[in-house]
């Protein structure tokens, strides 16, 4: 089978994006299989070493600040333009050697203008409809409207929808009230780099704490530096390292404050000196990290299905995360990980709190946590689940076309 798949950006060691980690650990299982992939993004480093990977030419991540900002005449931002050029790459490499079925994320609409210009089978898999993950106070602003209706109007038209969590994959058919005749429940897959190190209680720093994700509101990495604070009052050895990009946290005023003014603001000389701030870092430079750290705090107040908890719970970490949304389906508290109230610092510190008070209940919870991702998570097995969809994607348009 010639599958095809939108990336927002390309290769993963250079792009902290969990689609990316998504893209590439689909890409390779699938070419483990037989299938031939064909990888279509706005964004790719070069050189391009790899002859089916095909760049749209746009330089679209790198330009998406200033798309939000640019409006064309009749006032829509010239972001929710850019899939006419997606389309035409996608339809070049069907000409060339058909498609089979495509497979993309439902941002900014992308998708529907896909499937209306190149008439290929395609399925959209939910990694974060703008309706869920946006904050209120982005919702309300043109941008934010525009995106919630362009997302709905592409994904009412496609056939086959696909979410790696239960709860996305429900709230946003009924929020869109949406009937496609394939809605499927598959989760995403996950697979260690190669030579990453497993957790191990002797081995770890039983004070460290870490933090993988943006500085932003989705991520809740201020939830992680407010919890930090209050764990330093009862014990000051602690360490917290934060990775991860950092564009800013917008608070009540409008403005954006970034990681190290927020601590900052804190006017807490300990707490800046306890916080490790790493910035963004390769996947080979994140394991080695999550190996070393007594517990994996994972802040999300929104996540169709987190990375970072996922490849915490593979290496066998013990894992902190909120209880919310796909992480809720992921994590099952007291079994494989402790669950925190969503947006509730002080509860969030109580869970860090006893996993550090009980370091072989951490271990324990860190086996089963990787056991539980080898059974579910597996590229061989989500492969095959989502291969499935796609037959079913590619049958629908035969007997359509048929009519």
């Amino acid at each position: 089978m010639h599958i095809a798949l939108f990336s927002p950006a390309w290769p993963i060691g250079r792009h902290p994006n969990g689609i990316v980690t998504y893209v590439n650990a689909l890409t390779t299982e699938m070419r483990a299989q037989g299938h031939r992939v064909s990888i279509v993004s706005p964004e790719v480093a070069a050189p391009v070493q790899d002859p089916d990977v095909h760049p749209v030419g746009l330089g679209l991540p790198a330009r998406i600040a200033s798309a939000m900002r640019i409006e064309l005449l009749d006032g829509t931002p010239t972001i929710f333009r850019y899939g006419k050029a997606i389309a035409s790459v996608f339809a070049r490499i069907h000409s060339r050697s058909p498609i089979d079925v495509i497979e993309m994320e439902e941002s900014f609409g992308f998708a529907g203008e896909v499937a209306r210009a190149t008439d290929i089978p395609l399925v959209v898999k939910l990694h974060g409809p703008a309706f869920a993950t946006m904050t209120e106070s982005e919702l309300q602003t043109p941008f934010g409207r525009k995106k919630v209706e362009i997302e709905q109007r592409s994904l009412a038209r496609l056939p086959a929808i696909m979410a790696p969590s239960r709860c996305t994959l429900v709230e946003t058919l009924a929020h869109y009230d949406l009937h496609p005749p394939i809605a499927a429940h598959v989760v995403n897959p996950v697979a260690a780099m190669p030579a990453t190190p497993l957790w191990e209680r002797s081995r770890c720093a039983p004070d460290t704490l870490l933090f993988v994700g943006r500085f932003d509101v989705v991520k809740g990495g201020d939830l992680v530096i407010s919890a930090f604070r209050r764990l330093l009052m009862a014990r000051p050895e602690l360490r917290l390292v934060f990775v991860g990009p950092d564009p800013g946290l917008r608070i009540a005023d409008g403005t954006t404050i970034h990681l190290r003014e927020y601590v900052a603001s804190f006017a807490d000389a300990r707490l800046a000196e306890r916080i490790s701030i790493r910035g963004v870092l390769s996947p080979a430079e994140i394991g080695p990290l999550r190996a070393s750290a007594a517990i994996t705090v994972v802040a999300s107040r929104r996540e169709s299905q987190g990375y970072a908890a996922l490849e915490a719970m593979l290496q066998g970490c013990p894992v902190v995360c909120t209880d919310t949304s796909g992480l809720g389906e992921i994590v099952e508290d007291g079994v494989t990980g402790l669950k925190a109230r969503p947006d509730d610092a002080d509860d969030l510190a109580a869970r860090i709190q006893r996993l550090l008070a009980d370091p072989p209940l951490g271990a324990a919870l860190g086996q089963a946590a990787r056991a539980y991702v080898i059974e579910h998570h597996s590229p061989a097995t989500v492969v095959g689940q989502t291969v499935d969809v796609y037959r079913r994607a590619i049958d629908l348009q035969r007997r359509r076309r048929e009519r």
